[in-house]
């Protein structure tokens, strides 16, 4: 897999000149170094890791959201999803990075299911993502709605409503 880090500052925790000024312009968080380490630690065990690539990792709530790119399909990365948990003591949630804002919410919402997008201009010319959901997936989100609200503005980079249909 690969990293916006070096390996051995990974691994040993200490930052050469190159990653430091990484981690000091924002380019990448000071937290997201464990979470690089313990997919380090797990790559040997999780064969689909191998071929992927690390874009970012933050919290949303109580929840880690990890997302990768490049090589890595949903389904296969179920197993590594637990095995974070695990390793982290959080929640992980992993998401596959693509163009398509509808592909990015269903993952991030799911197991709920996504009606649809709706991009909604306000007067003061901000936008909003209206996030379709039907009623009966309201008990998956419900609970953790400005969460999820949450993380698909920051995703996005648009403030997002939740709707129940």
């Amino acid at each position: 897999m690969k990293y916006p880090l070096d390996r051995i500052c990974v691994k040993s925790g200490i930052l050469c000149p190159s990653c430091q000024r990484k981690v000091e312009t924002g380019a990448v968080d000071i937290d997201e170094v464990k979470v690089m380490k313990a997919l380090m630690d797990i790559e040997e065990k999780h064969k689909v890791l191998k071929s992927g690539e690390y874009v970012k990792s933050f919290m949303a709530g109580d929840q880690l959201i990890l997302i990768l790119r490049n090589g890595v399909e949903q389904g296969e990365l179920e197993e590594v999803s637990k095995h974070l948990s695990r390793e982290l003591d959080a929640k992980v949630k992993i998401i596959i990075e693509t163009g398509d804002m509808r592909r990015l919410i269903e993952q991030v919402i799911s197991p709920a299911t996504l009606l649809g997008v709706n991009q909604v201009w306000l007067p003061d010319g901000s936008e909003i993502v209206n996030v379709r959901v039907p009623r009966r997936d309201r008990r998956y989100l419900e609970r953790n709605r400005n969460t999820f609200e949450e993380l698909i503005a920051k995703l996005t980079g648009r403030k997002a409503r939740i709707i129940f249909e």
